[in-house]
């Protein structure tokens, strides 16, 4: 059979690949950013809250690329890239849906997913944009991870 050797070595390689990233915790998160379109905001950066001390640790963030139409469920998209807390990208893009209040057309909350670097715990958000980072949220969720 010609490429034979070549199609199964493409193949192993796409299995663990795939192996690999089902073995990674993800971890779901959910935002409200009130000021997404009037603050320019350009991504989250993610922190964990540190068990013992309450420090916030850097877990990377979620750079946001853009909104795209969600044809097959009407509405709107937005496509992200998760980035490590070096910042370097490490996954995406991904896409989640957007859910807009009419009364707060400036407002955007999304769900979105991540691998996770570190353990399940309570994780806090910062907004980012062209002029800087916010200050952490002063509520914290706790993300759970799902071996997906």
């Amino acid at each position: 059979m010609r490429g034979g050797p070549f199609r199964a070595g493409v193949t192993l390689a796409v299995c663990a690949v795939s192996v690999l990233l089902l073995a990674c915790p993800v971890g779901r998160l959910r935002v409200l950013i009130p000021d997404f379109a009037t603050s320019d905001v350009r991504g989250v950066r993610l922190f964990r809250v540190d068990d013992v001390s309450g420090a916030l640790v850097a877990a990377g963030s979620l750079e946001f690329i853009g909104l795209e139409p969600n044809e097959r469920l009407g509405g709107e998209l937005l496509v992200y890239r998760q980035r490590s807390a070096a910042d370097e990208p490490t996954f995406g893009p991904l896409r989640s849906p957007v859910v807009r209040d009419p009364e707060a057309p400036a407002a955007l909350e999304v769900q979105l997913a991540f691998v996770n670097p570190l353990a399940p715990g309570w994780f806090k958000v910062a907004s980012y944009n062209a002029l800087g980072t916010s200050r952490p949220s002063t509520s914290q969720t706790y993300v759970a991870t799902d071996p997906r």
